[in-house]
């Protein structure tokens, strides 16, 4: 019995001291990569704003296996989005300079993400890519935004060096 309350005792002190560890973490984290791209951007800005050919560059929606996959009409532009059953992808805004995004996960998990376009040479586009996400008091949550970058960065480099090739070596 005294083996049981000691376990309990410290399952319960190990608990405390993980979550006021966690506390010193911050509640909003961003994740961004960016890449220069030698196009017109009114080019990028047309690939990058229709999400029916997100699959032609877009790792998060070409190779991750969305079933029952569904665009709205427009495909473009704010209020369109795309559908399946594992992710919902919407325009909440878009302008020449940014676009803004809602995903929705089919788990309930729901963060924001976007683009930004900066045009600092007349003859490339930055495309800087983001999503933020806010995390809960919980531990397992602040714990898990340790491992958000490592997860996501490597993909979105990849969905972007997709769409500077796409873009630079098509007329």
């Amino acid at each position: 019995m005294r083996f049981i309350k000691l376990g309990l005792i410290s399952i319960f002190v190990f608990f405390l001291v993980l979550t006021g560890l966690t506390l010193l973490f911050p509640s909003d984290q961003r994740i961004s990569r960016a890449i220069n791209i030698a196009a017109p951007r009114e080019r990028v800005l047309a690939m990058v704003g229709d999400l029916r050919q997100w699959e032609r560059w877009n790792k998060f929606t070409s190779a991750s296996g969305l079933t029952h996959v569904q665009f709205s009409s427009p495909s473009s532009g704010p209020g369109a989005f795309l559908r399946a059953d594992q992710l919902r992808v919407g325009i909440a805004a878009a302008s020449p300079d940014s676009m803004r995004l809602n995903w929705d996960q089919s788990g309930g998990k729901s963060f924001r993400g976007g683009f930004q376009f900066l045009q600092l040479r007349p003859d490339s586009l930055t495309v800087q890519w983001w999503f933020d996400f806010h995390f809960r008091w919980y531990p397992w949550e602040k714990m898990s935004s340790l491992v958000f970058d490592k997860d996501l960065g490597p993909v979105m480099e990849e969905s972007l060096n997709s769409l500077k090739q796409l873009m630079e070596n098509s007329p």
